[in-house]
Order: structure tokens, then C-alpha cells, then sequence
């Protein structure tokens, strides 16, 4: 059995492998458990040698099978690992690992210790810790032969790596002190850290989530995902709205990376498919690149267990460098080769207008899926041993695939088992459907993915002739289902449920599809055709007596594309398909995918998504967290949310109220720095947080969220002071988010906000009353600190369009009341959190259909508060920008671009009519603590119970949004794959 030890990269982690702790550097050692000072040369050589004497043999996993090591060997690591604990270290020897790795694991000049040389010098100290446990976590799981679970994603978005993981390892408090000890906070250090450019939004969070919940939970899990040196881009606000640069958060290295230069695959492109001499398939000669895996450790919370995200990044090897070229001064052609695989791990989701953009777009999904299944088939084949049996992979495996991205992973398993292992295509395919399964997130049809027939022939021969052969199987299928009485019932089913898009019928079902003759017509219906017919040659002859005789030449028939539906292709080669919330799972039972679920109801299930409330609450929101565990008794509830339910006894608590005000305000006193050093705009913490942070799309409503600011600054401007005051809330409207490069009705909206912005908060006669913000280049260590201060927050979408959300989980987690639509998870945060603490308005799902027809229909008459909007927008108020196609999107009965397709026109009086509920709720508490400092002395009045309440209600709100929140978290969901799709248990470390 090959040994899973996951060497370091320096003496400080070899020696880590002997000690019960952190890296005893140069200055301690560990023995039996404890630190004890050790005066060892800081350079000596010597003790270097005799440290590496000592230590066991350290592997790593590699593509190629290893000597299989001995039980004794195994046995005597055992012992070692089993008495590891990675809560032991003090204050003094965390600041000695922090110094050693400064000096002997540098990325800066020895002259200076400052923080960005301090943020590195901690996480490789962090990393040393992560390394021991995830060396033993992996020893165990090949010593036992677990099955696993591998998820796969094209994005992960982590967030800041290093306060997460001091506070699962239970390390703040020594690296904390230790910080200090050496003119540092921790704080102040952790903030030096880049976010890692590896996602853009809900996709890449989830995933997160979940890989800190499989660590956490103690499941036998890796996230596989792909390297991408640029990330989607770094947003800047200019007055020309959003504009995108490259993000460079490895421009500096990336400390908690590992790359495994054992550990590579080759990924093929292009080329044909020929026979071997043993009749078996052959894909040969294209392009050829490498992939090679950099691990990330991720730890658990309070466990030993850290589990693995494998990212890929692809590269050529240095012989395809032409140097004949190159001193020719051919430079660019030279490196042609080199730079067509360096590229596939550049940007996350490259531009796809192009044939080019689409070819690149095609090389990553290929890339993750083909590099991820090679190491994992190894894998498996290694903790085999010499006795594969390939019917035991999926009891071993697991591989779920996160949206559509990997779907490619149908196809490439088959390809591996088939050409590369000699498995019959039957064994092959039930082994493939056994392993793989689908979780989707959405319903835009645009993001059901459909990639062109002829690019992916082309790109991937071998794999579109598994996907024909998979496509003649499902059309097997249908055709036995539902027979061929009923031509016209078979003729759609075969339209909506087939792979191949717009191509003809494998030839074996030429013919399946054979409809009735028309029925002779009679007599009178021949006459009156006959009298049809005399007309139109009549009408011809008069045409050619009329000027010169011209050839009239037929409009061309346009064929339409041939596509691969990629979700089709998910749903029919795995086991299970999942929604991501109740309503969600429903619409694609109902809608999406109905026709799959009359064929195969038991693959379709929910599992409505979650977020961990480590990075969620506990770490990014410690105010709130002291709070919680004081009221509540314990901090058990980081790992049992379910405990969060307690707090809703001491809802009405009046201490409990008190502090939870305290908390919020030292949060927003924290955004107020961030909004000023972002900016450069004052705003006041006594105003209302109205927070929406999302990436831009049409679908999420930022459109109908500053359209309500402007009625809201329209209706304040024709108001004098006095009345301004008393009629509305103090708020400050806090936007982030990303529009896609390409995406340019996003980008309008982004311009249209930070307009508006500069038109209001340069309004001296508004001052306070109305701020408006655009954060640029939101990422996950902003929303850290927004969620936390937030007070509204706006989850606003179409209603039946959003398949879930997290954000609003994490809003509700944080004690932050939600105004919303009846939209993805939405839905359920309402049941949880009661009626009465979320404002919800606007349309329902069932009823999006009928409205848009309406609205083609001519017959949609839209609220004169909407008019006034729009014709205040035109104004001109705002700036010189026009604004036409931006507002005509909201105009018109059909048209592409036209007609108010996500519905803001119709829910908007109903969103003022509920901003109206919102103000009101919280004025309540405003001018209650007016009274209340008023009342004081009259403690008995029944006027000062009527403003005890009246404080009480917005805070009340609060405290049972976070009390309902509890379902919501992300170990929930991590339970529920576990047990129903993956198969898989927990295995705790002994």
C-alpha cells in the first residue's frame, strides 16, 4: 500500500513528523509531548543531519505505483500519528516557528520583518500544524481503504486561508500572544493575505462550505478544482462604470500550497481515433499538455482531520519549447506551445464570444475532469493493491460534479475504463453511473450548458463517439418506454430528452418516427383546392407580363447548430440529481428536467444548500459569537446549530437585546473604515445597513433595488427637512458585486448605481439621510465584515429563478433581517425564522409564466410610481450617461433585450409598498430610545412599556433570524449527500 505522508517543504515540517506539534525550529524540541528548550546552532548542519536520520520514511502520492511499505512501518507511524494534537503548542513556540520559517523559509529580504513578511512566515508556521494532521488523516484512509468522496468544481471560492485555520486548530489565543510577542496583531497580519482568485460567487462558496463541513464532520472527502493564475478579474470603479484588470493574488506566492511535481497527468486535444492491434480504441497524435497538482490542506474544526483540494495547473514539457525558433527570432512561435497550456489555468470562465473564448472554455472543463479521474482511478488502483477489482470502484468512489462544468467526467470515466483499463462498454457504463452524480444549480437555460457538436468533435474525438453511443442508448430507452403508437408523443419526448441537439437519429431509429398519411380530402375540399390553384397561376402569369422576367431564388433553409446538451448528459449518466433548495428541486422535477423524472423518479432529490458557520459566524463575527455562547451556555452550537434555537426564549430579554445592539454597531463601526478607505465616502453607523451583495445579473434584481433608491431620493427631494426626517429612515444602500466582462447590461447597471451614488451623496440637502455605496471588487473578506453589520439585507430576485442562494443564509445567520421574494432558499429561511421577521413582496413562481405572457399580450399596465421613476431617471439628474437601453430593457411586449423579462416593472410597487413596512419597523426602535431616554425616570408609565416594545421589535427580528437560522448550516447538507448520494461514513482519526 502506497503511503499517503505529505512531505513539507522545508526542516521545520520534516521535523514536524517527529514532534507532537508545531515545527520545534531551531530552538526546541518535542519529547514526550512536551516543549522543552533545546540550544541547537541556528545553521548547524550537523543537526539538521541528525534530525533527518531519524525520521521515518516520507512519500508522497504519485501517479506511479510505490513499493508497498511494511505493516511494521505502518504500525509505528500509527503510533505516532495517533498521538498527535494540534492544540498543544504555546505562545513561545509558535513565536519560534514564526521566526524560524522568517529566516529559513524567506520570500523577502532578511533586513526588514515586516507584516507582509510576517503573514507569510505565520501560515507556513499555520501550515507545518495542517501538514501533520493531513499526513495522518490520509495514512488512515489508505490504511483502511475508505470510500471516498470527490467533488469537483470549477470554482472554490476560500476566502483569507489563515484566521480560518488558527481558529479550527483552536490556535488563536497562542498565535495571538505570539504575534504580539513580535510586534505584531494577529489581526493586522491576517489581513495581508490576498483572497484566492478561484471563484466568482455562490458556485465557488458552496463548495467551500462543504469541503470545510467534510473536514469538519470527519467524512473521507477531496475538492478537485483547477489553479487559475488570474482568477476572473480585479474589479475597479471608474466614471465609466466597472472596469477589469488581472487579480494577482499569487504574484507573491501562495503560502499554503503544496505542488506535487509527482503527481501529473497528461490531457490530450484534437488528434483522431484509430484501432489498436487488439481491436481496442485508440485516441492519437493533437495536442498534448501536462497537468500537475498543487494540494491545499483543509482542516477540520476541532478535529485532527484535514482533509485535501487538489487544484490543477497545466503546462507543456520544456522540449516543446523550440529553441531552433527561438534564436531564429521566432520568440513568440517558439513558445507557442508552452503558452497554449499555460493558458487553460489563466482566467476563471475566459470570455466566450469567440470560437477561440468557446475552445478554451471546453480545454478547462476537459482539463479538471480528465486530470481528476486520472488520480483518482490511481488512487484506487493503489489502495488496491495487486488485486484491482473494478466492479468494487463505485463502493470506493464517489464523484459528484457541481453543476454542469465536469460533466465531461461521464464520457472521460468511460474513456479510462474502456481504452485504457479493457472494460466491455456494459461494465464500464454501470461502474460510470454508479460513481457520478449531478448537482444543479440553476435554471437559466444559458446556463444549462450546450456546447457545439462540431467544436467538441474536434477538441475531443474520442469522447463525442461515447457520447453518440450514449445518446443511441438513451433513444433506446424512450423508445421503449413510450413505443411508437403515438409518433407525435415519441417525436417530443426524443426533442426534449435527447444529448444531440438538432442531429438526426442514429441510424438503427432512421425510421422509428413514421406519422400517419394525410387523409384523402373530399370532393368539395378538392374543388375548392382546384380554385386555389387556378388563382395562383393566374396571379404568377400577371407577375411575368409586369417588367423583365427575373429568376426568383428561394430564401435558404438555416439548419440549426448541432449541440451537446451537457445537463442532459449529467442527468442520464449519473445516479443521482439534486436541486439546491425545496422550491428549486421542485421547478426541476416540474419543469426542467420532467420528462427524466417520468423516466427515472428516484434519481431526483433535494439537498437544500448550507454555509459553515466556522468562517460564518464564529471566526468573522466573534461579537456575536460571545454572545450566543454566553446566552446559550456553551459554544457547542459552532458544531450543532441546532442549539442556536435556544435563543429564541431569550428573545424578549432586555440584557440579551442590549448587548446584541452593542455588537451590531462595533460591526458597523468596522464597515464605516472599510467604506471611507474604499471610497473615500463618511457615512454614519446610526443609520440602517441595507445591504445587497451579489455578482450583477439581471435575474438578482440590482436593477429594481436602486430604481426603489431613486423613488426613495425623488420623494426626499420633494419634501422639505422637517418632513424628510420624519418620513423616512436614515440608510446607508450598500451594493458589491461582479458583472461579467462581457455581460453588458450588468455593466450598465454597475454604471447606473455609482451614478446615482455620486448624484446623491454629493446631495447636500440629503446629507445622512440617504447614502449610497458600490464596494468595488467584492470578494469573501468583505463580505466578512459587511454580513456582520448588516441590518437589511436584499435578496430580490425573479421569483422561481434563483435556485438557492448562500448570502442569505449568512445574512440570517448574523441576525440580519432579509427582505425578499419567494425565491430559492428564501423560501425556507421564511418557515424557519417566522413570517413576521422577513418583508417579503412580489410575484410567486407559478405566476411568471402567465405574467410574461400577459405582458406579450399587450395587456400589462405598469404602476404610475414605475413611470415616475423611469421618467425621473431621463432626466438627466443622474449625469450626462444615457440611459435608454438600460430603462428600454423595462419597455416594450417582447423583443430581445425588451419587455421587462425579469419582472421589475411589475414587483416594484409592491417592493416600495414593503421598503415602506421596513422603515417603519425600524423607526420603531429609533424613536423609542428617544423615549426611552425620556421615560427613564418613569419606569412604571405604561408609555414606557410602549417604547420598551417598540425598541424591542427590529432587535427581536434580529435575535430570531439567527435563532431559525440553524438549519442552514452546511454540515446539515454535507449529513445529507453523505448518507443519501455518496455513501459514504464518517471516519474519526483514533
Amino acid at each position: 500500500m502506497d503511503t499517503m505522508r505529505i512531505s513539507g517543504v522545508s526542516t521545520g515540517a520534516e521535523i514536524l513528523v517527529q514532534c507532537n506539534s508545531l515545527s520545534s525550529l531551531v530552538s526546541r524540541r518535542c519529547d514526550n509531548g512536551r516543549w522543552k528548550t533545546r540550544n541547537f546552532p541556528a545553521r548547524s548542519r550537523t543537526w539538521r543531519s541528525s534530525v533527518k536520520r531519524k525520521l521515518p520514511l516520507v512519500k508522497s502520492i504519485s501517479s506511479e505505483p510505490k513499493e508497498k511499505v511494511s505493516d511494521a512501518v505502518l504500525d509505528s507511524e500509527q503510533e505516532v500519528f495517533s498521538s498527535m494534537s494540534p492544540f498543544a503548542p504555546d505562545a513561545a513556540s509558535v513565536a519560534s516557528s514564526i521566526k524560524y520559517h522568517a529566516e529559513f523559509t524567506p520570500l523577502f529580504s532578511p533586513e526588514k520583518f515586516e507584516l507582509p513578511k510576517a503573514f507569510f512566515a505565520t501560515a507556513q508556521s499555520v501550515r507545518d500544524a495542517l501538514i501533520m494532521n493531513w499526513n495522518a488523516t490520509y495514512e488512515y484512509y489508505n490504511r483502511v481503504n475508505v470510500k471516498q468522496a470527490y467533488y469537483l468544481s470549477m470554482e472554490f471560492l476560500q476566502g483569507r486561508a489563515l484566521s480560518n485555520a488558527v481558529g479550527n486548530l483552536g490556535l488563536n489565543s497562542a498565535y495571538g500572544v505570539a504575534l504580539k510577542r513580535l510586534g505584531f496583531d494577529l489581526e493586522s497580519v491576517a489581513s495581508q493575505e490576498p483572497d484566492p482568485a478561484l471563484g466568482n460567487g455562490g458556485l465557488g462558496r458552496l463548495a467551500s462550505c462543504f469541503l470545510d463541513s467534510m473536514a469538519t464532520l470527519n467524512y473521507p472527502a477531496w475538492g478537485y478544482g483547477l489553479r487559475y493564475k488570474y482568477g476572473l478579474f480585479k474589479q475597479r470603479i471608474t466614471k465609466d462604470g466597472q472596469e477589469e484588470a488581472a487579480e494577482d493574488w499569487l504574484e507573491l506566492s501562495n503560502p499554503w500550497e503544496i505542488v506535487r511535481n509527482d503527481v501529473s497527468y497528461p490531457i490530450k486535444f484534437y488528434g483522431k481515433v484509430v484501432f489498436g492491434s487488439d481491436g481496442k480504441k485508440l485516441w492519437i497524435g493533437g495536442e498534448d499538455i501536462v497537468s500537475v497538482a498543487y494540494d491545499v490542506p483543509i482542516p477540520g474544526y476541532k478535529t485532527k482531520t484535514t482533509i485535501n483540494l487538489r487544484l490543477w495547473s497545466t503546462k507543456a514539457p520544456s522540449e516543446d519549447f523550440d529553441l531552433s525558433s527561438y534564436n531564429s527570432g521566432k520568440h513568440t512561435e517558439a513558445a507557442e506551445a508552452l503558452f497554449n497550456a499555460e493558458k487553460i489555468c489563466y482566467v476563471l470562465y475566459p470570455g466566450d464570444e469567440s470560437l477561440e473564448g468557446k475552445t478554451l472554455r471546453l480545454k478547462q472543463q476537459y482539463t479538471l475532469c480528465s486530470a481528476s479521474l486520472q488520480d483518482i482511478v490511481t488512487r484506487f488502483e493503489t489502495r488496491s493493491g495487486g488485486n484491482v477489482n473494478w466492479e468494487e470502484f463505485p463502493e470506493k468512489v464517489a464523484v459528484q460534479m457541481n453543476d454542469t462544468h465536469p460533466t465531461l467526467c461521464i464520457p472521460e470515466l468511460m474513456r479510462i475504463l474502456m481504452d485504457l483499463k479493457g472494460l466491455s462498454w456494459e461494465d464500464a457504463w454501470k461502474i460510470t453511473q454508479r460513481t457520478v452524480a449531478y448537482t444543479n444549480h440553476t435554471v437559466l437555460p444559458e446556463a444549462l450548458e450546450k456546447w457545439s457538436l462540431e467544436l467538441m468533435e474536434k477538441l475531443l474525438p474520442r469522447h463525442v463517439e461515447i457520447i453518440e453511443k450514449i445518446d443511441e442508448e438513451l433513444v433506446r430507452t424512450i423508445v421503449s418506454e413510450y413505443g411508437t403508437a403515438d409518433p407525435n408523443l415519441l417525436e417530443e419526448k426524443l426533442k426534449a430528452m435527447r444529448i444531440l441537439e438538432n442531429v438526426e437519429l442514429p441510424s438503427a431509429f432512421a425510421d422509428v418516427i413514421v406519422k400517419p398519411e394525410k387523409k384523402p380530402v373530399a370532393a368539395k375540399d378538392t374543388i375548392d383546392q382546384l380554385e386555389d390553384a387556378k388563382t395562383v397561376v393566374k396571379k404568377e402569369q400577371e407577375e411575368e407580363n409586369v417588367g423583365e422576367e427575373e429568376e426568383v431564388i428561394p430564401e435558404p433553409t438555416i439548419k440549426p447548430p448541432e449541440m451537446v446538451r451537457m445537463a442532459n448528459l449529467a442527468v442520464v449518466g449519473g445516479h443521482a440529481v439534486n436541486g439546491v433548495a425545496e422550491i428549486h428541486s421542485e421547478i426541476v422535477k416540474q419543469d426542467v428536467f420532467n420528462d427524466f423524472v417520468q423516466l427515472w423518479p428516484e434519481k431526483f432529490q433535494n439537498k437544500t444548500n448550507g454555509v459553515t458557520p466556522r468562517r460564518w459566524i464564529r471566526f468573522c463575527n466573534p461579537y456575536l459569537s460571545d454572545i450566543i455562547t454566553k446566552w446559550i451556555g456553551t459554544e457547542d452550537w459552532v458544531l450543532h446549530t441546532e442549539k442556536l434555537a435556544e435563543l429564541r426564549k431569550f428573545a424578549d430579554n432586555e440584557d440579551l437585546q442590549s448587548e446584541w445592539r452593542a455588537a451590531k454597531k462595533k460591526n458597523k463601526l468596522k464597515v464605516v473604515s472599510l467604506i471611507k478607505e474604499r471610497t473615500g465616502y463618511t457615512v454614519s453607523p446610526d443609520a440602517m445597513f441595507d445591504i445587497q451583495i451579489k455578482r450583477i445579473h439581471e435575474y438578482k434584481r440590482q436593477l429594481l433595488n436602486i430604481l426603489g433608491i431613486v423613488y426613495r431620493y425623488k420623494k426626499m427631494k420633494e419634501m422639505s427637512a422637517s418632513e424628510r426626517e420624519k418620513a423616512y429612515v436614515p440608510r446607508v444602500c450598500i451594493f458589491g458585486g461582479k458583472a461579467f466582462a462581457t455581460y453588458v447590461q450588468a455593466k450598465r447597471i454597475v454604471k447606473f448605481i455609482t451614478d446615482v451614488a455620486s448624484t446623491i451623496n454629493h446631495d447636500p440637502e440629503i446629507g445622512d439621510l440617504l447614502k449610497v455605496i458600490f464596494v468595488p471588487d467584492y470578494n469573501v473578506s468583505v463580505a466578512e465584515l459587511l454580513i456582520p453589520a448588516s441590518e437589511l439585507s436584499q435578496h430580490i430576485s425573479t421569483a422561481g429563478m434563483e435556485a438557492s442562494g448562500t448570502s442569505n443564509m449568512k445574512f440570517s445567520m448574523n441576525g440580519c433581517v432579509l427582505i425578499g421574494t419567494l425565491d430559492g432558499a428564501n423560501v425556507e429561511i421564511r418557515e424557519e425564522v417566522g413570517e413576521e421577521n422577513f418583508f417579503l413582496f412580489g410575484a410567486k413562481a407559478d405566476e411568471i409564466v402567465n405574467l410574461r405572457n400577459e405582458r406579450a399580450e399587450g395587456k400589462f399596465v405598469p404602476d404610475p410610481t414605475f413611470e415616475e421613476v423611469k421618467k425621473f431617471v431621463r432626466s438627466g439628474v443622474f449625469g450626462s450617461n444615457n440611459y435608454d437601453e438600460l430603462i428600454g430593457s423595462l419597455e416594450g411586449n417582447e423583443g430581445f433585450g425588451r419587455a421587462d423579462y425579469f419582472l421589475v416593472g411589475k414587483d416594484f410597487p409592491s417592493y416600495i409598498e414593503c421598503q415602506e413596512k421596513v422603515d417603519e419597523a425600524y423607526r420603531d426602535q429609533k424613536v423609542s430610545f428617544i423615549k426611552l431616554l425620556c421615560l427613564t425616570q418613569y419606569k412604571t408609565s405604561s408609555t414606557f412599556k410602549f417604547a420598551i416594545n417598540d425598541l424591542q421589535r427590529w432587535t427581536r427580528m434580529s435575535i430570531l433570524n439567527t435563532a431559525g437560522s440553524f438549519k442552514f448550516s452546511s454540515d446539515r447538507t454535507i449529513h445529507e449527500y453523505a448518507k443519501d448520494i455518496w455513501n459514504i461514513k464518517q471516519v474519526e482519526l483514533p
